[in-house]
C-alpha cells in the first residue's frame, strides 16, 4: 500500500477509535469506515487489536523521532520538561487519549506484550548515557529499573481509572510528580540538586 493511501486509511481508523468506544468498534464497522474488502483488511492486519497497535506504533515512532531530532540526551529529560513541543497533529493527540479507555486486557496486551521490550530498550539506553556521563547512582540495576519504568505506564493508567482522574491536566500533573520522584531516585544527589 502506498504511503498516501496508508496514511488516509490510518487517519480514518484513528477517527473511528476516537468516535467510538473500543468495544463498540467491530470488524464490520472498520470495513465500512475504511471502505475495505475483508481480504484487503486481513492482508494488512490480523484483527482490530492489530490495527489499533499499528496506529499507536506510528504515533509512538513520530514522538521518538521528534525527541531524537530535538536533541534529547535522555528520555528522562522529557519527563520533567514543561515546555515540550507536541510533535503530533490534533487527530493523533485525540487518538492517544483513547488509550486510557481501552479494556484492561487490551491495555495489558499493548503495554506488556507489545511495547514493553521497546520501552525497556529506550530507558536502558538513557540509563547507560546517564551512567556514562557520571549522573547515575552507581547502585542502579539498568535491567530492573528499565523494566519497572516500562511497566509502570500501564499502572499509571490504572491509577487514573481507579482514582477517577479524567481531567488531562491532572493526569499530566500526576505523571510529572511520578517522573520527578522516579528520576530523583536514579540521579546522584549532587546532580539532582544542580537541576
Amino acid at each position: 500500500m502506498d504511503k498516501e493511501k496508508r496514511d488516509e486509511l490510518l487517519n480514518k481508523a484513528m477517527q473511528l477509535f476516537i468516535d467510538h468506544k473500543y468495544e463498540d468498534v467491530t470488524i464490520k464497522l472498520i470495513l465500512e469506515t475504511l471502505s475495505l474488502h475483508p481480504a484487503t483488511f486481513y492482508r494488512y492486519f490480523k484483527d482490530k487489536d492489530d490495527l489499533y497497535y499499528v496506529i499507536l506504533c506510528n504515533v509512538s515512532q513520530k514522538k521518538k523521532d521528534f525527541l531524537k531530532n530535538d536533541g534529547q540526551e535522555y528520555v528522562f529529560e522529557l519527563m520533567v520538561r514543561d515546555n515540550t513541543a507536541e510533535p503530533l497533529n490534533e487527530l493523533e493527540v485525540k487518538f492517544v487519549k483513547t488509550v486510557i479507555n481501552l479494556p484492561v486486557d487490551v491495555l495489558l496486551h499493548l503495554y506488556l506484550d507489545l511495547f514493553k521490550d521497546e520501552s525497556i530498550a529506550i530507558f536502558k539506553d538513557s540509563l547507560r548515557r546517564l551512567r556514562y556521563d557520571g549522573k547515575l547512582r552507581p547502585d542502579i540495576d539498568d535491567d530492573l529499573i528499565s523494566f519497572i519504568y516500562a511497566t509502570v505506564q500501564f499502572n499509571l493508567i490504572l491509577f487514573y481509572r481507579e482514582a477517577g482522574i479524567e481531567e488531562e491536566d491532572l493526569q499530566i500533573k500526576v505523571r510529572k510528580y511520578f517522573d520527578k520522584f522516579f528520576l530523583h531516585g536514579l540521579i546522584k544527589d549532587s546532580e539532582y540538586e544542580e537541576e
